[in-house]
């Protein structure tokens, strides 16, 4: 049997929603606003929310008055999403690095707090990057946020113990190879579990050439979600917004 890929599994896991279940709901609705702000989308635009997990950026898009559809590869997040789904939003099981249903229609795709870089082969970078031009209007929007890995790796916590729910996560971390490595052990009702987290450590010229091979244009690079202008050693984020040519 061929062996599944990382994210496959740990996303699956309710452990992965335990171990980031403290991830701050209304920072990440206030970036969403203030994006959105100076994206100036026209009320009612199609949007996509690429990789969504359990789907709570893409209800707060709807929020905000778009028509939103949105995927994840994990059956399980989307089965948790789809409570939520109305009119105005759609959930969707979906690989990043295989074509849209939807072809050329979206006046904005989103791929928010670091849903890419998970791949083995970069050559599913280009994939994925391909996937969104792919499914832009001619003049849609791009946006992708990810870590500065600079940044990353000059402030990394080689290792921590954090509690959640009565659960002691040891966590460890490392670069190695061009990789970001995290490592999660914890005991839960007397059984040991163990999950590894891997992520390219995507440099942000490498982004600008996926972006510019699919035919996408630079039009911002932001720093933070206070949307600051980007610096290479003091960013936390690169949040990147392309246009399709």
């Amino acid at each position: 049997m061929e062996e599944k890929e990382w994210f496959s599994t740990w996303f699956d896991s309710p452990y992965y929603h335990i171990l980031y279940a403290q991830r701050d709901e209304d920072e990440a609705a206030a970036f969403i606003t203030s994006l959105q702000n100076k994206l100036a989308l026209t009320p009612g635009s199609r949007v996509l929310d690429a990789a969504c997990g359990k789907g709570r950026h893409a209800i707060t898009l709807e929020q905000l008055g778009f028509s939103v559809d949105a995927f994840d590869l994990s059956t399980a997040n989307i089965e948790s999403a789809t409570v939520f789904e109305n009119k105005n939003l759609l959930f969707f099981v979906h690989d990043l690095r295989e074509p849209l249903p939807l072809q050329n229609q979206y006046d904005a795709i989103f791929n928010f707090f670091t849903s890419f870089g998970y791949f083995d082969d970069q050559q599913d970078n280009q994939k994925a990057f391909d996937t969104f031009s792919g499914g832009l209007k001619v003049g849609g929007l791009l946006v992708v946020d990810f870590f500065n890995p600079t940044y990353v790796l000059a402030n990394l916590m080689p290792s921590e113990t954090v509690e959640c729910q009565g659960i002691s996560f040891r966590i460890k971390r490392w670069s190695e190879e061009g990789y970001l490595y995290k490592s999660i052990e914890f005991t839960d009702q007397g059984k040991e579990y163990s999950f590894l987290e891997k992520v390219e450590l995507v440099a942000k010229n490498d982004f600008i050439a996926y972006a510019a091979k699919a035919g996408l244009s630079l039009v911002d690079l932001k720093g933070d979600y206070n949307l600051s202008a980007f610096d290479e050693l003091e960013s936390p984020r690169m949040i990147f917004v392309w246009a399709k040519k």
